[in-house]
């Protein structure tokens, strides 16, 4: 991902330096037209014509942003609702019986968020402690129900009288439905290049990041540390007879995988300061992590058959499973052209080897392009990894974070004014990467910032929990 002139509409890639030009979707000079007409018009209609668009123009942008918070805040609610609503459930199968109190589990009755000991960041009315969580423990249906409501606070549309929007989710879980605990094996495969340090939100029309913003890579930290921390607190390390049950292992990569910041497959979890030596630096390149990551998985089932024997116990095949998680593009590797009647752009090789793309909204028949992805040797050799992967039985869940269209302030200690785009065709690139690896498509999601990365990460939480607990419902 790489900044670009506003006046070049032509995108420009060298094979063996790689150097992007960005392609623009507007006619730059049209616009430039339009204002140099709209100062020189005496007529008020003019004026009244430009105020009447901008602010529908505006409020249209505010509205968006703020059914982005109340999103959050439902995807954050859904989250909680499963984990509640999975823990009672499993507390009455293995006691018998609900919680007598909160330090035993989530007792039956209203809670708030913060009782529960959720955060919301501030998404909503009154933080978490604006957030009701009701619990049920219905003994006639054997099973657990939880509803999560709440209300966020817009701040655009509150001009057209609405003062909050509500949001809320539920979750269903029946006692008789949890078998026992099964073992797995997860690896984390996590970006750690330079675009981490950027902002995760997109930078203001006047350039300033927004109040909210936050680098990347410290919503990144906070997300696994939560899902580690998560998954350790709901599913242990062992089951009732003492057998080792759960290993993990994270690959942080950058132009190759970050040896200081590895953590090799073992048996626990992923400690915080382990997930917090995480630094952004250098370009992308996904293959040789997932590459490893199946390297790992090949063995992984000795790991657990040699711990069945010394148990004395009887040996289940792991589970297994990778959070692959990106925030742009690879951009090392050969190109390679993929013919696509779909993609953004419609690109031409010349004879010295420069690749050209127009955007396909600007494309008019020029001779000799053809529309189609360019993608890097890197992605396909990723590609082969995870299809090799899941030919074995892994699970891969995929995330794309950070990859909404448009301008990020990088905090580039010295250059503070520095920003950086991501365009559709990066955008594009990234997706089909993470889409292709991912094991079906609900198991790929978009990011746009770390509350939703956050929520990404307790979804992929909550899905591996509904294996290793066997949740037949």
């Amino acid at each position: 991902m790489t900044t670009a002139p506003a006046r070049n509409l032509i995108l420009e890639t060298k094979l063996k330096l790689f150097e992007v030009w960005d392609v623009h979707m507007f006619d730059f000079g049209s616009t430039k037209e339009l204002f140099r007409r709209f100062r020189k018009n005496e007529d008020g209609n003019m004026a009244i014509t430009f105020a009447g668009g901008a602010l529908a123009l505006f409020g249209a942008m505010g509205a968006a942003m703020d059914y982005s918070v109340l999103s959050n805040a439902a995807a954050r609610s859904q989250a909680v609702a499963d984990q509640t609503a999975l823990a009672a459930a499993i507390f009455v199968k293995n006691n018998d019986r609900p919680p007598s109190s909160l330090d035993e589990g989530f007792t039956a009755g209203e809670h708030t968020a913060f009782d529960l000991g959720y955060d919301y960041k501030g998404w909503v009315k009154g933080g978490s402690n604006g957030v009701d969580v009701n619990v049920v423990y219905d003994d006639n249906a054997k099973e657990a129900r939880v509803t999560v409501s709440g209300k966020t606070v817009p701040t655009f549309i509150q001009v057209l009288g609405k003062q909050n929007l509500s949001f809320s989710a539920e979750a269903v879980v029946s006692y008789l439905d949890i078998d026992e605990k099964h073992p797995a094996s997860i690896a984390l495969v996590l970006d750690n290049s330079g675009s981490m340090a950027w902002d995760d939100k997109l930078a203001r029309p006047d350039g300033r990041s927004p109040d909210d913003a936050e680098p990347r890579i410290d919503g990144l930290e906070f997300s696994v540390n939560r899902f580690t921390g998560d998954l350790s607190s709901r599913l242990g390390t062992e089951d009732a007879s003492g057998l080792r049950t759960i290993r993990m292992g994270m690959l942080p990569y950058s132009s190759n995988i970050i040896s200081n910041n590895r953590v090799e497959m073992k048996w626990g979890y992923v400690t915080p300061e382990e997930v917090e030596r995480m630094t952004p630096f250098g370009s992308t390149n996904s293959n040789p992590p997932m590459a490893q990551a199946k390297a790992w998985m090949d063995v992984e089932n000795t790991f657990h058959r040699n711990e069945a024997e010394r148990m004395s116990e009887t040996y289940r095949e792991p589970l297994k499973f990778i959070v692959f998680m990106s925030d742009g593009q690879n951009t090392l590797g050969n190109f390679e052209f993929i013919a696509a009647d779909d993609a953004p752009v419609y690109w031409r090789q010349f004879s010295n080897g420069a690749w050209r793309g127009i955007f396909a909204t600007e494309y008019n028949n020029q001779f000799g392009y053809r529309r189609g992805h360019l993608r890097r040797s890197t992605d396909r050799l990723t590609i082969d990894s995870c299809n090799q992967l899941k030919a074995q039985g892994t699970e891969i869940f995929t995330i794309g974070y950070a990859l909404e269209v448009g301008y990020y302030n990088t905090n580039n200690p010295w250059n503070p004014r520095q920003r950086r785009e991501v365009n559709l065709w990066s955008q594009t690139n990234a997706y089909n990467l993470l889409q292709s690896c991912a094991s079906k498509p609900e198991n790929f999601s978009t990011a746009d910032d770390t509350e939703e990365l956050e929520a990404a990460f307790d979804t992929i939480q909550n899905a591996i929990v509904k294996e290793l607990i066997r949740i037949k419902s």
